[in-house]
Parts: structure tokens; C-alpha cells; sequence
């Protein structure tokens, strides 16, 4: 089949505004604008592998530190409960407001997820416990726990300075910014391009050194160590390097 009628068949399957974008950095060559969809799927698997050790690292290290902060909030005053360790069950505040939607879908899906299981599986039947719900909380969940640069947020500047912070140990602090401001604010951007790698969106306008700063910045906020592991397996500078050019 000729090169032509391939490259106008793969265009009209992947649709005009998915390639719009593409199209125009490649100067409305086709065959150009899909080497650049064919770079911009393999940047974002690459991407998708460090930001999938990131998101991994990160939920532990602030659920490590939930875990210690939660119990010493005293007792519910609605339950009468005691705050347990495993905060998902019943978080204190302000845990409770700021995340409470996502929380619940984290618990629905996790019921989901264990209705589903086969009677071969482990845990058939066994009840929901605290990691099958911290498992189905998103990415976009933790920086919601951080203190912007508002003060205004008081209850999460409390939780940042009598827990989180103990969950990105070697953030330092900046001239120009707090290290809670820094870690909320990188985690707030890689969010965003964890949501635009799921959804295969463009990455044609992302500042990928930038971006990779903030994966290995997070990283080594918590672990040096896994940084460099991490750091190990990347292959988004390759890939970057290589994007097609007019």
C-alpha cells in the first residue's frame, strides 16, 4: 500500500483534533505530525514509568507518617471513637474535610475491588482493611494535604508541620518559597502530567527537564536512595532528545 494512502488512513483513524496539535508543530506535514504522535506515545510511557515509582513512594511515606499523626487527635466527638492508625477508616481533621470525596470513592472502589475476587484469590471474602483503600487513592489525592502558599490554611499547615513533614525529611527550604510550598507545588505539576500522560494528551509544550526535576526532587525529599534508582530507569531524556524535527 503506498506510504500516502497509510499515512491519510492512520490520520483519519486517530481523527483530526486528536492530531490537530501535531499537524501544526509539524507545519501541516502529515507524515511529520505522526513521527511526532508516534515520539509523544513513547515520552509518555516513559514518563509514566518514573511517575508510577513517584506516585508509589510518595502515598507510602505520607501514609507512614498518617499513621503515627492520626492517633494522637484524641476521639471523634461524633463517634466517640478513637482516631486509629489506620486513618482511612476514620480520619481526624483536617484530613476529614479536605479529602472526603476522594476518600469515598477510595472506599467504594476498594468494595468493588473485593467483591470481584475470584474464590483462587488470596483474600476471598477477607474484609476491606486500610491498604486495599490506600491503594485506590489517586495521585492528585496528596497535595490536597499540603499547605499551599495561602496563609489561610492553617489546618494544613498544623498537619504539615506536626506530620507531613516528616514524610519529605530533606525538602529544603527555599529564599523564595517554604518546603511544604515547594513539595505541594511539584506535586500539584506532576499531577497535572500524570493526568495528561494517562489521557494521552499532547506533551509537545511540556518543559520535560522540568518536569523530570520534579520527579527526582520529590524523590529525593524522601529517599536519595530511590532517586538514584529511579533515576536508573529513566528514559525520558533519551526520548526527548529524539523528538522528530521539520
Amino acid at each position: 500500500m503506498p506510504a500516502r494512502i497509510v499515512i491519510d488512513e492512520v490520520s483519519r483513524c486517530l481523527s483530526t483534533p486528536r492530531l490537530a496539535p501535531y499537524l501544526s508543530a509539524a507545519g501541516t506535514d502529515p507524515e511529520l505530525a505522526l513521527a511526532l504522535y508516534h515520539w509523544n506515545v513513547q515520552l509518555a510511557a516513559a514518563f509514566q514509568e518514573v511517575l508510577a515509582v513517584t506516585e508509589i513512594v510518595v502515598r507510602n511515606a505520607v501514609d507512614a507518617e498518617l499513621r503515627v499523626w492520626n492517633p494522637t487527635r484524641g476521639r471523634d466527638y461524633i463517634t466517640k471513637r478513637a482516631y486509629p492508625p489506620e486513618w482511612t477508616d476514620l480520619p481526624a481533621a483536617p484530613i476529614a474535610g479536605v479529602i472526603a470525596k476522594p476518600l469515598a470513592q477510595a472506599r467504594g472502589y476498594a468494595k468493588r475491588a473485593s467483591t470481584g475476587r475470584g474464590k483462587d484469590h488470596a483474600r476471598y471474602r477477607a474484609p476491606i482493611c486500610h491498604d486495599d483503600v490506600l491503594a485506590q487513592m489517586s495521585f492528585g489525592v496528596w497535595h490536597k494535604l499540603l499547605p499551599p502558599a495561602d496563609p489561610a490554611k492553617a489546618g494544613l499547615q498544623l498537619l504539615w508541620s506536626n506530620a507531613l513533614q516528616k514524610a519529605f525529611p530533606l525538602a529544603p527550604a527555599a529564599a523564595t518559597a517554604p518546603a511544604e510550598v515547594l513539595v505541594h507545588d511539584r506535586l500539584n505539576r506532576l499531577v497535572s502530567l500524570r493526568n495528561r500522560v494517562a489521557h494521552m494528551e499532547s506533551l509537545l509544550d511540556v518543559n520535560v527537564p522540568a518536569r523530570l526535576s520534579d520527579v527526582f526532587s520529590l524523590l529525593g525529599y524522601i529517599s536519595p536512595s530511590t532517586r538514584d534508582w529511579c533515576a536508573g530507569l529513566n528514559r525520558v531524556t533519551e526520548i526527548n532528545k529524539a523528538r522528530p524535527q521539520p
